[in-house]
């Protein structure tokens, strides 16, 4: 199919270009792995529309640093080939993206731009032979090559600014990893990655995962403010995909997978750290008569700003709410004193949230601590790799309950770590369906 579509469409759309010279065949070579990639990727996400008859769309930057022809095969220019050429001829559908200071009036995200292929290049997939049901048989999304040393594996953010409200992006700082610290987290992830690139991970274009540390430039940095895991550029990032996507299209070692979660992460590790007593087997978010999506927001905005006493509604989570209620305001629906009311009186360790001395970024280093202690584990005594998002770590379905008692033994020896006394409580682990 792939040589089909190069030897019919691409290449001669490439030869009918006065500016083009004939392609050799090193040329050949990257137009095919673009060709390739772009056929793998979007019948991969065809898989995931068993609950719609409507394929999902590819979307991917534009840019040339969108494009690392060392870990892809090929570059920004043959991409546009294939997929211009493709377009041309009504096989593929390409929707232009925009950056956010660029958005139609009333949006205020960026949109990436998507692809799409068409019933007519479904036809002649089909007529080939290939379909996204047996999408296994015949792709991969595994790298090109594995990527040298110049990929950053811990990096370094400003202080987000607050501008009316809202946060705005972080700048990046240079990492110096002649800092004890910062070679030991560098070494770390390495290891890791070290190991899960020589593992059976498919589904997904996995380069390797990188650690992002937030406020390295206030006076109280010491490489605990954030921290968290992320799919390195040039991969997919999967974290950022919902549950249902990446249980559908990933497999570790052959088999489908399942997220083992840390349920209530951050009011779970609160209560740890500060040794006071907290059913984890409850729900926390489960409040009087209160939508579980409220109770949530207002634990993440208290804890967020160290500020259970707020007044009005942050503009996070008005847009969060709106998000799962669309057409409906929060500060419309339900009073913040009122809702803070009923919370605090469920956990009243969050009336002294604000001298507690635990941040969200904080308590997102914590979290991301005792994932690599349960990932370090797992991998290194058990043999078992699996991909950290967050709270939660996806494995093998045949791994979980190992999986479920190394984050259970990662979290009591960390906490008891931290704070030098026994940890209060065993943490809520369980299994996020997709």
């Amino acid at each position: 199919m792939v040589d089909r579509l190069l030897d019919e469409v691409v290449l001669p759309r490439r030869a009918s270009s006065a500016r083009r010279k004939e392609a050799g065949d090193a040329t050949r070579l990257k137009l095919r792995t673009a060709t390739t990639a772009l056929l793998a990727d979007l019948m991969n996400l065809a898989r995931t529309s068993g609950v719609s008859s409507t394929p999902l769309a590819g979307a991917h930057g534009m840019s040339r640093s969108h494009f690392r022809a060392g870990s892809l095969g090929f570059g920004y220019d043959m991409f546009i080939e294939v997929t211009r050429a493709l377009e041309v001829k009504g096989l593929l559908v390409r929707r232009v993206g925009y950056p956010k200071w660029g958005a139609p009036k009333g949006e205020r995200q960026g949109a990436a731009t998507c692809f799409l292929m068409t019933d007519a290049l479904w036809r002649l997939a089909g007529a080939l032979g290939v379909t996204s049901g047996d999408w296994e048989d015949h792709w991969t999304l595994k790298p090109h090559q594995v990527l040298g040393g110049d990929q950053k594996r811990v990096e370094l953010r400003k202080r987000r600014k607050l501008i009316r409200g809202v946060k705005q992006p972080s700048e990046a700082l240079s990492v110096d990893l002649s800092d004890p610290r910062a070679s030991e987290l560098d070494a770390q992830i390495e290891r890791i990655n070290q190991y899960l690139l020589g593992q059976d991970i498919d589904g997904l274009a996995f380069h390797g995962l990188r650690r992002i540390f937030n406020d390295g430039d206030q006076p109280d940095f010491a490489w605990n403010k954030g921290g968290r895991f992320y799919s390195t550029l040039g991969g997919q990032a999967y974290e950022r995909w919902n549950a249902d996507l990446r249980q559908r299209l990933i497999s570790i070692k052959g088999k489908r997978v399942t997220e083992v979660d840390l349920k209530a992460s951050h009011l779970t590790l609160l209560h740890a750290l500060a040794d006071e007593p907290f059913d984890p087997s409850e729900d926390p978010y489960e409040v009087e008569d209160l939508p579980r999506i409220v109770v949530k927001l207002w634990v993440a905005q208290a804890i967020g700003a160290s500020n259970p006493g707020a007044r009005k509604w942050s503009k996070t989570s008005q847009a969060h709410f709106a998000e799962e209620r669309p057409g409906q305001r929060l500060e419309d629906q339900f009073s913040i004193r009122e809702v803070a009311a009923h919370v605090k009186a469920k956990h009243p360790l969050l009336v002294d949230v604000g001298v507690l001395g635990h941040s969200t970024l904080d308590l997102q280093f914590h979290e991301a601590e005792i994932l690599r202690l349960a990932m370090e584990r797992l991998m290194f005594t058990h043999d078992i790799p699996v991909l950290p998002i967050h709270d939660a770590l996806i494995v093998p379905q045949t791994r979980t309950q190992e999986a479920a008692r190394c984050l259970k033994e990662a979290f009591r020896d960390y906490v008891e770590g931290v704070t030098g006394r026994s940890c209060p409580l065993v943490p809520n682990v369980t299994l996020k369906e997709g």
